[in-house]
């Protein structure tokens, strides 16, 4: 229970700041001051009412000399400032390990694999899924292997699914067209809230972030002015080198989710 109760009353906060300062005092002492110097308006009689009252609660203790603050009350008040502050502390690190993780994966490949399994289990648990999915250049769509569209093949009528990329390179263009010919809608030379990857799925945020050699590859990759320079196998390289970490955090906030989406 909370060791104080004022109900917004402004004249016992008064009387409690009076008596930090000096104590003991009398009641009429006590007046003198919420009157002159807090320049409250006030009957001697609200004043006398509101002293008994922090004297029943145990707040204050009257001796012949005056009225001083009770040692047991600013001993009570600090145990309960301490639960709060451990209580609150406390909530927030559940807070935070329930709604974010930090995954490392040694090559991005094996992103690819875990983002395709997410889908899918997202999909199975919420009978849906709304995806927003942000990138530097349109990912090049045969980086899903059989075994991912597998997957994904039976729940893609389920699935609400947008790119939106910050590049618009004549390999973006092409990858864009691929991805639109599987019914995905794809915007690219976008304005988009990250310089790597995003992805909102549902309430899930997804944060990847890649190493400035890997950024670098990838813009080599996609800077070609024919398609016939393609350089399929820079590309598998830089998808399966272990030199280039991709480490993710999946965040839940249902707020934060929509205030991303585009």
């Amino acid at each position: 229970m909370i060791p104080f109760y004022f109900q917004g009353n402004t004249t016992k906060e008064n009387i409690i700041e009076i008596l930090t300062e000096k104590w003991p005092l009398t009641a009429k002492k006590i007046y003198r001051t919420l009157t002159k110097t807090y320049h409250i308006s006030l009957t001697y009689q609200a004043a006398y009412k509101a002293l008994q009252e922090l004297t029943e609660n145990k707040i204050l203790e009257k001796r012949k000399t005056g009225y001083i603050i009770n040692k047991e009350w600013i001993k009570r008040l600090g145990q309960f400032s301490e639960k709060m502050k451990s209580d609150l502390e406390s909530v927030n690190k559940k807070r935070i390990s329930k709604t974010m993780q930090k995954i490392t994966f040694d090559q991005h490949v094996d992103f690819i694999k875990f983002n395709t399994d997410f889908i899918e289990k997202l999909v199975k648990k919420e009978k849906k899924a709304n995806l927003n999915y942000y990138f530097r250049h349109v990912p090049y769509p045969h980086t899903l292997s059989k075994e991912d569209i597998e997957k994904l093949e039976p729940i893609f009528h389920k699935i609400r699914w947008t790119i939106m990329a910050k590049s618009a390179t004549l390999l973006d263009k092409w990858c864009a067209k691929q991805w639109r010919r599987l019914g995905i809608k794809v915007k690219i030379g976008c304005d988009i809230p990250t310089d790597t990857m995003l992805f909102v799925m549902n309430d899930y945020i997804m944060s990847l972030y890649l190493p400035k050699k890997a950024v670098k590859e990838w813009d080599k990759i996609f800077s070609i002015k024919s398609l016939y320079h393609v350089n399929m196998d820079r590309m598998t390289k830089t998808l399966l080198s272990k030199k280039f970490k991709t480490i993710v955090t999946v965040t839940k906030d249902k707020e934060l989710a929509q205030q991303l989406i585009r």
